[in-house]
Protein backbone atom coordinates (compact mmCIF):
# COMPACT_ATOMS: atom_id res chain seq x y z
CA UNK A 1 0.00 0.00 0.00
CA UNK A 2 0.99 3.27 -0.65
CA UNK A 3 2.90 5.16 2.14
CA UNK A 4 0.95 8.55 1.20
CA UNK A 5 -2.39 6.49 0.82
CA UNK A 6 -1.85 5.64 4.34
CA UNK A 7 -1.30 9.10 5.09
CA UNK A 8 -4.79 9.59 3.22
CA UNK A 9 -6.52 7.29 5.91
CA UNK A 10 -4.31 8.80 9.12
CA UNK A 11 -5.60 12.35 7.79
CA UNK A 12 -9.16 11.00 7.61
CA UNK A 13 -9.39 9.48 11.52
CA UNK A 14 -8.64 12.83 12.96
CA UNK A 15 -11.26 14.03 15.06
CA UNK A 16 -12.66 11.05 17.58
CA UNK A 17 -9.40 11.37 19.81
CA UNK A 18 -7.90 14.95 21.76
CA UNK A 19 -4.65 16.17 21.89
CA UNK A 20 -3.02 14.65 25.41
CA UNK A 21 -1.44 16.90 27.52
CA UNK A 22 1.82 16.69 28.97
CA UNK A 23 0.86 14.30 32.31
CA UNK A 24 -1.73 12.55 30.16
CA UNK A 25 -1.49 9.76 28.28
CA UNK A 26 -3.38 6.29 26.99
CA UNK A 27 -2.06 4.14 29.02
CA UNK A 28 -0.90 2.70 32.26
CA UNK A 29 2.42 1.94 33.42
CA UNK A 30 3.51 -1.79 32.16
CA UNK A 31 1.06 -1.97 29.88
CA UNK A 32 2.27 -3.10 26.14
CA UNK A 33 2.16 -1.05 23.51
CA UNK A 34 2.61 -1.52 19.61
CA UNK A 35 4.03 -0.19 16.76
CA UNK A 36 1.04 1.10 15.75
CA UNK A 37 0.43 2.28 19.49
CA UNK A 38 3.41 4.08 19.11
CA UNK A 39 2.97 5.67 15.32
CA UNK A 40 -0.39 7.30 16.59
CA UNK A 41 1.31 8.39 19.98
CA UNK A 42 3.52 9.81 17.72
CA UNK A 43 1.72 11.38 14.98
CA UNK A 44 -0.55 12.93 17.45
CA UNK A 45 2.33 14.58 19.57
CA UNK A 46 5.16 15.35 17.43
CA UNK A 47 6.21 19.01 17.65
CA UNK A 48 7.62 18.69 14.11
CA UNK A 49 4.29 18.16 12.58
CA UNK A 50 2.91 20.95 14.30
CA UNK A 51 5.58 23.20 12.89
CA UNK A 52 5.06 22.14 9.57
CA UNK A 53 1.24 22.85 9.76
CA UNK A 54 2.34 26.61 11.08
CA UNK A 55 4.18 26.81 7.67
CA UNK A 56 0.93 25.86 5.85
CA UNK A 57 -0.98 28.86 7.54
CA UNK A 58 1.90 30.91 6.93
CA UNK A 59 2.11 30.20 2.83
CA UNK A 60 -1.84 30.22 3.08
CA UNK A 61 -1.43 33.80 4.42
CA UNK A 62 1.14 34.79 1.98
CA UNK A 63 -0.99 33.67 -0.59
CA UNK A 64 -3.94 35.78 0.63
CA UNK A 65 -1.75 38.79 1.00
CA UNK A 66 -0.50 38.55 -2.49
CA UNK A 67 -4.36 38.72 -3.42
CA UNK A 68 -4.90 41.54 -1.63
CA UNK A 69 -3.17 43.61 -4.21
CA UNK A 70 -6.42 43.38 -6.20
CA UNK A 71 -8.21 44.64 -3.46
CA UNK A 72 -9.09 48.24 -2.79
CA UNK A 73 -7.29 50.22 -1.11
CA UNK A 74 -9.21 53.06 1.37
CA UNK A 75 -7.16 56.34 3.11
CA UNK A 76 -8.72 58.79 5.44
CA UNK A 77 -6.86 61.99 6.49
CA UNK A 78 -8.35 64.83 8.79
CA UNK A 79 -6.05 67.85 9.67
CA UNK A 80 -5.62 71.98 9.80
CA UNK A 81 -3.83 73.28 7.10
CA UNK A 82 -2.95 77.30 7.85
CA UNK A 83 -3.25 79.77 5.31
CA UNK A 84 -1.36 83.26 5.18
CA UNK A 85 -2.98 86.38 3.42
CA UNK A 86 -0.40 89.54 3.26
CA UNK A 87 -3.53 91.33 2.17
CA UNK A 88 -5.73 90.60 5.22
CA UNK A 89 -9.01 90.08 3.34
CA UNK A 90 -10.17 87.64 6.07
CA UNK A 91 -11.60 89.70 8.74
CA UNK A 92 -8.35 91.70 8.86
CA UNK A 93 -6.40 89.24 9.52
CA UNK A 94 -3.32 87.34 7.46
CA UNK A 95 -3.68 83.80 9.52
CA UNK A 96 -6.24 81.12 9.21
CA UNK A 97 -6.60 77.58 10.73
CA UNK A 98 -9.28 75.88 8.15
CA UNK A 99 -10.36 72.53 9.30
CA UNK A 100 -10.18 69.73 5.98
CA UNK A 101 -11.15 66.07 6.00
CA UNK A 102 -10.75 63.80 2.86
CA UNK A 103 -11.45 60.18 2.16
CA UNK A 104 -10.01 58.28 -0.70
CA UNK A 105 -10.73 54.55 -2.15
CA UNK A 106 -7.87 52.82 -4.85
CA UNK A 107 -7.95 49.96 -6.50
CA UNK A 108 -5.73 48.59 -8.64
CA UNK A 109 -6.95 47.89 -12.15
CA UNK A 110 -4.43 46.08 -14.22
CA UNK A 111 -0.58 45.95 -14.09
CA UNK A 112 -0.02 43.67 -16.98
CA UNK A 113 0.02 39.88 -15.14
CA UNK A 114 2.48 41.25 -12.57
CA UNK A 115 0.30 40.72 -9.51
CA UNK A 116 -1.28 37.28 -11.05
CA UNK A 117 2.57 35.92 -11.39
CA UNK A 118 3.56 36.91 -7.69
CA UNK A 119 -0.12 35.06 -6.45
CA UNK A 120 0.76 31.97 -8.32
CA UNK A 121 4.32 31.84 -6.86
CA UNK A 122 2.66 32.32 -3.61
CA UNK A 123 0.09 29.57 -4.16
CA UNK A 124 3.36 26.72 -5.03
CA UNK A 125 4.91 27.96 -2.49
CA UNK A 126 1.73 27.08 -0.14
CA UNK A 127 1.38 23.54 -2.09
CA UNK A 128 5.25 23.18 -1.33
CA UNK A 129 4.14 23.77 2.13
CA UNK A 130 1.48 20.96 2.17
CA UNK A 131 3.76 18.45 0.58
CA UNK A 132 5.74 19.06 3.46
CA UNK A 133 3.83 18.26 5.97
CA UNK A 134 3.00 15.64 4.55
CA UNK A 135 6.44 14.28 4.30
CA UNK A 136 6.75 15.25 7.89
CA UNK A 137 3.87 12.59 9.29
CA UNK A 138 6.61 9.88 6.71
CA UNK A 139 9.07 10.71 8.12
CA UNK A 140 7.40 10.60 11.90
CA UNK A 141 6.59 7.31 10.82
CA UNK A 142 10.18 6.04 9.61
CA UNK A 143 11.53 7.35 12.99
CA UNK A 144 9.43 5.50 15.05
CA UNK A 145 9.58 2.51 13.49
CA UNK A 146 13.57 2.35 13.47
CA UNK A 147 13.67 3.87 16.79
CA UNK A 148 11.24 0.67 18.00
CA UNK A 149 13.25 -1.72 15.79
CA UNK A 150 16.14 -0.84 17.84
CA UNK A 151 14.31 -1.27 21.53
CA UNK A 152 13.07 -4.76 20.49
CA UNK A 153 16.70 -5.41 19.50
CA UNK A 154 17.69 -4.11 22.71
CA UNK A 155 15.53 -6.19 24.25
CA UNK A 156 16.19 -9.23 22.74
CA UNK A 157 19.66 -9.06 24.03
CA UNK A 158 18.53 -8.31 27.58
CA UNK A 159 16.84 -11.54 27.35
CA UNK A 160 20.27 -13.85 25.64
CA UNK A 161 22.32 -12.17 28.45
CA UNK A 162 20.33 -13.03 31.02
CA UNK A 163 20.61 -16.82 30.18
CA UNK A 164 24.08 -16.43 29.60
CA UNK A 165 24.02 -15.54 32.91
CA UNK A 166 22.44 -18.52 34.04
CA UNK A 167 24.85 -20.61 32.12
CA UNK A 168 27.87 -19.30 33.22
CA UNK A 169 26.79 -19.95 37.26
CA UNK A 170 25.94 -23.45 36.27
CA UNK A 171 28.99 -23.53 35.26
CA UNK A 172 30.51 -21.82 37.79
CA UNK A 173 28.66 -24.23 40.43
CA UNK A 174 30.00 -27.43 38.59
CA UNK A 175 33.87 -26.25 38.07
CA UNK A 176 33.77 -25.52 42.00
CA UNK A 177 32.07 -29.25 42.66
CA UNK A 178 34.58 -30.65 40.20
CA UNK A 179 37.89 -28.61 41.57
CA UNK A 180 36.99 -29.74 45.49
CA UNK A 181 36.37 -33.48 44.16
CA UNK A 182 40.01 -33.24 42.20
CA UNK A 183 38.37 -34.13 39.35
CA UNK A 184 39.36 -30.68 37.52
CA UNK A 185 42.02 -28.20 38.01
CA UNK A 186 41.83 -24.90 40.01
CA UNK A 187 42.02 -23.10 37.09
CA UNK A 188 38.99 -23.70 35.71
CA UNK A 189 37.32 -22.95 38.99
CA UNK A 190 39.18 -19.44 38.31
CA UNK A 191 38.11 -19.09 35.20
CA UNK A 192 34.39 -20.05 35.91
CA UNK A 193 34.32 -17.03 38.45
CA UNK A 194 35.57 -14.54 36.08
CA UNK A 195 32.97 -16.03 33.47
CA UNK A 196 30.65 -15.28 35.81
CA UNK A 197 31.36 -12.17 36.64
CA UNK A 198 32.22 -10.85 32.95
CA UNK A 199 28.42 -12.45 32.10
CA UNK A 200 26.64 -10.26 34.58
CA UNK A 201 29.03 -6.79 33.80
CA UNK A 202 27.26 -8.13 29.79
CA UNK A 203 23.87 -7.99 31.21
CA UNK A 204 24.70 -4.97 33.04
CA UNK A 205 25.41 -3.28 29.85
CA UNK A 206 22.32 -4.64 27.89
CA UNK A 207 19.85 -3.33 30.48
CA UNK A 208 21.47 -0.45 30.29
CA UNK A 209 20.95 -0.11 26.54
CA UNK A 210 18.00 -1.43 26.60
CA UNK A 211 17.03 1.68 28.95
CA UNK A 212 18.26 4.01 26.70
CA UNK A 213 16.46 2.36 23.65
CA UNK A 214 13.33 2.79 25.66
CA UNK A 215 14.45 6.10 26.32
CA UNK A 216 15.18 7.42 22.45
CA UNK A 217 11.54 5.54 21.14
CA UNK A 218 9.57 7.53 24.14
CA UNK A 219 11.33 10.67 23.28
CA UNK A 220 10.42 9.91 19.47
CA UNK A 221 6.79 9.78 20.61
CA UNK A 222 6.98 12.78 22.71
CA UNK A 223 5.71 11.80 25.95
CA UNK A 224 8.18 12.80 28.57
CA UNK A 225 7.45 12.02 32.08
CA UNK A 226 5.12 9.02 30.66
CA UNK A 227 4.88 5.49 32.58
CA UNK A 228 7.12 2.64 31.74
CA UNK A 229 5.38 0.36 28.74
CA UNK A 230 6.59 -2.46 27.40
CA UNK A 231 6.48 -3.55 23.80
CA UNK A 232 4.58 -6.05 21.43
CA UNK A 233 6.91 -8.21 18.76
CA UNK A 234 6.21 -7.39 15.17
CA UNK A 235 5.41 -10.20 12.61
CA UNK A 236 9.00 -9.67 11.42
CA UNK A 237 10.87 -9.61 14.74
CA UNK A 238 10.01 -12.04 16.94
CA UNK A 239 12.21 -13.60 19.75
CA UNK A 240 12.27 -15.57 22.41
CA UNK A 241 15.84 -17.52 23.47
CA UNK A 242 14.68 -21.01 23.97
CA UNK A 243 18.14 -22.07 23.41
CA UNK A 244 18.81 -23.53 26.86
CA UNK A 245 20.99 -26.41 27.51
CA UNK A 246 19.16 -29.70 29.10
CA UNK A 247 21.23 -29.33 32.55
CA UNK A 248 19.50 -25.81 33.13
CA UNK A 249 16.39 -27.16 33.82
CA UNK A 250 15.98 -26.58 37.34
CA UNK A 251 17.08 -22.93 37.07
CA UNK A 252 13.74 -21.12 36.63
CA UNK A 253 13.91 -19.86 32.49
CA UNK A 254 13.11 -16.52 31.24
CA UNK A 255 9.13 -16.77 30.21
CA UNK A 256 8.63 -14.57 27.71
CA UNK A 257 6.46 -15.75 25.45
CA UNK A 258 6.76 -17.09 21.77
CA UNK A 259 9.82 -19.10 20.25
CA UNK A 260 13.45 -17.80 18.32
CA UNK A 261 12.29 -16.88 15.31
CA UNK A 262 13.20 -19.28 12.30
CA UNK A 263 13.00 -16.37 9.82
CA UNK A 264 14.24 -18.74 6.71
CA UNK A 265 12.88 -20.20 3.47
CA UNK A 266 13.96 -23.38 4.02
CA UNK A 267 12.33 -26.42 4.99
CA UNK A 268 14.81 -27.93 7.74
CA UNK A 269 13.44 -26.53 10.93
CA UNK A 270 14.90 -26.82 14.30
CA UNK A 271 12.97 -27.59 17.40
CA UNK A 272 13.98 -24.31 18.86
CA UNK A 273 12.42 -22.14 15.94
CA UNK A 274 9.38 -20.97 14.69
CA UNK A 275 8.24 -19.88 11.17
CA UNK A 276 8.09 -16.12 11.09
CA UNK A 277 7.89 -13.72 7.72
CA UNK A 278 9.17 -12.20 5.64
CA UNK A 279 8.28 -8.72 3.89
CA UNK A 280 7.47 -9.67 0.57
CA UNK A 281 8.70 -6.79 -1.81
CA UNK A 282 6.09 -6.47 -4.50
CA UNK A 283 8.06 -5.04 -7.36
CA UNK A 284 11.73 -4.98 -8.70
CA UNK A 285 14.71 -2.65 -8.06
CA UNK A 286 13.23 -0.52 -11.27
CA UNK A 287 10.02 -0.80 -9.96
CA UNK A 288 10.68 0.47 -7.03
CA UNK A 289 12.33 3.43 -7.97
CA UNK A 290 9.64 4.63 -10.38
CA UNK A 291 7.30 4.32 -7.41
CA UNK A 292 9.91 6.44 -5.37
CA UNK A 293 9.52 8.84 -7.98
CA UNK A 294 5.60 8.87 -8.15
CA UNK A 295 5.36 9.00 -4.64
CA UNK A 296 8.63 11.18 -2.95
CA UNK A 297 6.74 14.94 -1.38
CA UNK A 298 10.10 16.00 -1.62
CA UNK A 299 10.10 15.57 -5.39
CA UNK A 300 6.38 17.52 -5.47
CA UNK A 301 8.40 19.80 -3.09
CA UNK A 302 10.63 21.05 -5.48
CA UNK A 303 8.53 20.81 -8.08
CA UNK A 304 6.57 23.52 -6.18
CA UNK A 305 9.45 25.74 -5.81
CA UNK A 306 10.59 25.57 -9.57
CA UNK A 307 7.14 26.69 -10.51
CA UNK A 308 7.28 29.19 -7.81
CA UNK A 309 10.88 30.27 -9.33
CA UNK A 310 9.22 30.13 -12.74
CA UNK A 311 6.27 32.73 -11.46
CA UNK A 312 9.09 35.14 -9.45
CA UNK A 313 11.04 35.32 -12.54
CA UNK A 314 8.15 36.07 -14.61
CA UNK A 315 6.93 38.77 -11.92
CA UNK A 316 10.43 40.35 -12.64
CA UNK A 317 10.33 40.66 -16.27
CA UNK A 318 7.25 42.75 -15.94
CA UNK A 319 8.18 45.25 -13.50
CA UNK A 320 8.69 47.96 -16.11
CA UNK A 321 5.20 47.28 -16.87
CA UNK A 322 2.68 50.30 -15.70
CA UNK A 323 0.11 50.08 -13.27
CA UNK A 324 -3.17 51.06 -14.03
CA UNK A 325 -4.68 52.62 -11.26
CA UNK A 326 -8.03 54.08 -10.31
CA UNK A 327 -9.17 56.27 -7.04
CA UNK A 328 -11.90 57.80 -5.66
CA UNK A 329 -12.31 60.60 -3.43
CA UNK A 330 -14.27 62.90 -0.77
CA UNK A 331 -13.06 66.54 0.52
CA UNK A 332 -14.07 68.75 2.63
CA UNK A 333 -12.55 72.42 3.47
CA UNK A 334 -13.81 74.76 5.76
CA UNK A 335 -12.42 78.78 5.42
CA UNK A 336 -14.60 80.34 7.92
CA UNK A 337 -16.93 81.96 6.01
CA UNK A 338 -17.53 79.23 3.79
CA UNK A 339 -16.96 75.05 2.87
CA UNK A 340 -15.59 73.83 0.36
CA UNK A 341 -16.87 70.33 -0.53
CA UNK A 342 -15.64 68.01 -3.04
CA UNK A 343 -15.65 64.67 -5.10
CA UNK A 344 -12.81 63.54 -7.21
CA UNK A 345 -12.45 60.77 -9.40
CA UNK A 346 -9.38 59.46 -11.38
CA UNK A 347 -7.88 56.52 -13.23
CA UNK A 348 -4.24 56.96 -13.62
CA UNK A 349 -1.20 55.22 -15.43
CA UNK A 350 2.36 54.73 -13.65
CA UNK A 351 5.73 53.20 -14.66
CA UNK A 352 9.43 53.40 -13.46
CA UNK A 353 11.91 51.84 -14.23
CA UNK A 354 15.63 51.01 -13.86
CA UNK A 355 17.16 49.09 -16.52
CA UNK A 356 20.50 48.28 -14.71
CA UNK A 357 18.63 47.35 -11.50
CA UNK A 358 15.97 45.32 -13.50
CA UNK A 359 18.60 43.27 -15.81
CA UNK A 360 20.36 42.03 -12.54
CA UNK A 361 17.14 41.54 -10.90
CA UNK A 362 15.82 38.94 -14.10
CA UNK A 363 19.49 37.45 -14.10
CA UNK A 364 18.94 36.47 -10.60
CA UNK A 365 15.71 35.43 -11.37
CA UNK A 366 16.63 33.24 -13.90
CA UNK A 367 19.34 31.83 -11.64
CA UNK A 368 17.02 30.82 -9.14
CA UNK A 369 15.43 28.94 -11.88
CA UNK A 370 18.12 26.90 -12.37
CA UNK A 371 19.15 26.47 -8.95
CA UNK A 372 15.58 25.02 -8.42
CA UNK A 373 16.06 22.61 -11.31
CA UNK A 374 19.49 21.56 -10.55
CA UNK A 375 17.95 20.15 -6.96
CA UNK A 376 15.54 18.12 -8.64
CA UNK A 377 17.95 16.80 -10.86
CA UNK A 378 20.53 16.10 -7.51
CA UNK A 379 17.50 14.88 -5.49
CA UNK A 380 16.49 12.53 -8.34
CA UNK A 381 19.82 10.86 -8.50
CA UNK A 382 20.46 10.85 -4.64
CA UNK A 383 17.08 9.11 -4.83
CA UNK A 384 17.61 6.80 -7.18
CA UNK A 385 21.09 5.56 -4.89
CA UNK A 386 18.90 5.77 -1.78
CA UNK A 387 16.28 3.18 -3.04
CA UNK A 388 19.10 1.18 -4.41
CA UNK A 389 21.27 0.70 -1.49
CA UNK A 390 18.27 0.34 0.57
CA UNK A 391 16.51 -2.38 -1.68
CA UNK A 392 20.27 -4.19 -2.32
CA UNK A 393 20.12 -4.54 2.49
CA UNK A 394 16.38 -5.41 2.10
CA UNK A 395 17.74 -9.03 0.18
CA UNK A 396 20.89 -8.87 1.68
CA UNK A 397 19.92 -9.55 5.40
CA UNK A 398 16.82 -11.36 4.35
CA UNK A 399 19.65 -13.98 2.87
CA UNK A 400 21.68 -13.82 5.88
CA UNK A 401 18.73 -14.12 8.84
CA UNK A 402 18.46 -17.67 7.73
CA UNK A 403 22.36 -18.26 7.92
CA UNK A 404 22.35 -16.51 11.19
CA UNK A 405 19.89 -18.84 12.06
CA UNK A 406 21.56 -21.73 11.08
CA UNK A 407 24.80 -20.62 12.84
CA UNK A 408 23.23 -20.34 16.08
CA UNK A 409 21.96 -23.71 15.98
CA UNK A 410 25.47 -24.84 15.07
CA UNK A 411 26.23 -23.07 18.38
CA UNK A 412 23.96 -24.52 20.80
CA UNK A 413 24.82 -28.22 19.35
CA UNK A 414 28.29 -27.56 19.53
CA UNK A 415 28.58 -26.17 22.80
CA UNK A 416 26.04 -28.90 24.32
CA UNK A 417 28.28 -31.41 22.70
CA UNK A 418 31.60 -30.12 24.64
CA UNK A 419 29.92 -29.31 27.57
CA UNK A 420 28.96 -33.49 27.71
CA UNK A 421 32.82 -33.65 26.71
CA UNK A 422 33.99 -31.56 29.63
CA UNK A 423 32.32 -33.48 32.09
CA UNK A 424 33.21 -36.93 30.61
CA UNK A 425 37.24 -35.16 31.01
CA UNK A 426 37.34 -35.53 26.72
CA UNK A 427 38.16 -31.40 26.81
CA UNK A 428 39.61 -28.76 28.71
CA UNK A 429 37.74 -25.50 30.02
CA UNK A 430 39.34 -23.24 27.06
CA UNK A 431 37.35 -25.75 24.38
CA UNK A 432 34.41 -25.25 27.04
CA UNK A 433 34.65 -21.89 26.73
CA UNK A 434 34.93 -21.26 23.91
CA UNK A 435 31.86 -23.13 22.94
CA UNK A 436 29.90 -20.96 24.94
CA UNK A 437 31.19 -17.30 24.24
CA UNK A 438 30.51 -18.59 20.37
CA UNK A 439 27.02 -20.11 21.56
CA UNK A 440 26.05 -16.64 23.12
CA UNK A 441 27.37 -14.44 20.00
CA UNK A 442 25.94 -16.40 17.58
CA UNK A 443 22.29 -15.79 18.85
CA UNK A 444 23.56 -11.94 19.66
CA UNK A 445 24.39 -11.95 15.65
CA UNK A 446 20.86 -13.68 14.77
CA UNK A 447 19.08 -10.50 16.65
CA UNK A 448 21.41 -7.86 14.82
CA UNK A 449 20.81 -9.66 11.62
CA UNK A 450 17.23 -9.99 12.17
CA UNK A 451 17.21 -5.74 13.54
CA UNK A 452 19.42 -4.40 10.75
CA UNK A 453 16.52 -5.90 8.45
CA UNK A 454 13.88 -4.38 9.92
CA UNK A 455 16.44 -1.14 9.62
CA UNK A 456 16.81 -1.80 5.95
CA UNK A 457 12.74 -2.38 5.44
CA UNK A 458 12.14 0.35 7.22
CA UNK A 459 14.93 2.61 4.91
CA UNK A 460 13.12 1.28 1.87
CA UNK A 461 9.71 2.28 2.74
CA UNK A 462 10.75 6.08 3.20
CA UNK A 463 12.96 6.31 0.35
CA UNK A 464 10.05 5.24 -1.77
CA UNK A 465 7.07 7.06 0.48
CA UNK A 466 5.80 3.12 0.70
CA UNK A 467 4.04 1.49 2.81
CA UNK A 468 4.39 -1.92 3.36
CA UNK A 469 1.97 -2.51 6.55
CA UNK A 470 -1.40 -1.86 6.67
CA UNK A 471 -1.40 -0.10 9.77
CA UNK A 472 -4.10 2.05 9.50
CA UNK A 473 -6.56 -0.49 9.41
CA UNK A 474 -5.03 -1.16 12.97
CA UNK A 475 -4.59 2.00 14.66
CA UNK A 476 -7.06 4.39 15.78
CA UNK A 477 -4.71 7.67 15.41
CA UNK A 478 -5.41 11.16 17.16
CA UNK A 479 -4.26 13.34 14.09
CA UNK A 480 -5.35 17.15 15.03
CA UNK A 481 -3.97 18.46 11.60
CA UNK A 482 -6.77 17.91 9.28
CA UNK A 483 -7.31 20.07 5.92
CA UNK A 484 -10.22 19.36 3.89
CA UNK A 485 -8.38 20.87 0.90
CA UNK A 486 -5.24 19.10 1.44
CA UNK A 487 -7.38 15.98 1.21
CA UNK A 488 -9.07 16.27 -1.64
CA UNK A 489 -5.68 16.66 -3.56
CA UNK A 490 -4.46 13.53 -1.59
CA UNK A 491 -7.46 11.90 -2.69
CA UNK A 492 -7.11 12.90 -6.48
CA UNK A 493 -3.93 11.68 -6.53
CA UNK A 494 -3.98 8.68 -4.88
CA UNK A 495 -7.01 7.21 -5.71
CA UNK A 496 -7.32 5.74 -2.25
CA UNK A 497 -8.62 2.33 -2.40
CA UNK A 498 -9.36 1.53 1.68
CA UNK A 499 -11.03 4.57 1.74
CA UNK A 500 -14.49 2.82 1.70
CA UNK A 501 -13.27 0.28 4.19
CA UNK A 502 -12.46 2.89 6.45
CA UNK A 503 -15.98 4.46 5.83
CA UNK A 504 -18.07 1.63 6.03
CA UNK A 505 -15.92 1.09 10.01
CA UNK A 506 -18.20 4.29 10.63
CA UNK A 507 -15.20 6.55 10.68
CA UNK A 508 -16.02 9.99 10.14
CA UNK A 509 -16.02 10.78 6.34
CA UNK A 510 -14.06 14.17 5.12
Amino acid sequence: MSFLRYIVVVLCVVTAMPVFAIQDFPFKAGDSLSLQDCVALAINNSPIIKSYEYNMEVAKSNVGIAKSAFFPTLGANAGIYQDYNSNKNYNGSSNRDLPSVSVMLEQLIWNFGKTSSYIKMEKFYEIAAEYQFMDSICFTIYDVKTKYYAALRAEAIVEIQKNYVRICEKNLQRAKQLYESGKKPKIDYINAKVFYTESKMRLLDAENDYDNAMAVLANSLYIAYAPEFKLVDTDTFRFADTFIPDDLDEFPKNQTGGNFVNATNNNQQSQNFEQSSFKKLPFTLDASYELANKNSPDIWVLDSTLDAMKQSLLYVKRQYYPDIVGNVGYGFNNSRDYANNNINMSVGMTSTLNIKQLKHEIDRAQAQVDLAANDIAQFKQNLYFHVKKSYINVKKHENQIPIAKRKADEAFENYEMENDRYDSGENDYIALMTARTNFNDAKVLYVDTLYKYNIALAELEIAMHYHLDDLHHQTQHALNYHYKDILNKLHETLHCEHMHEEEKKGEPKK
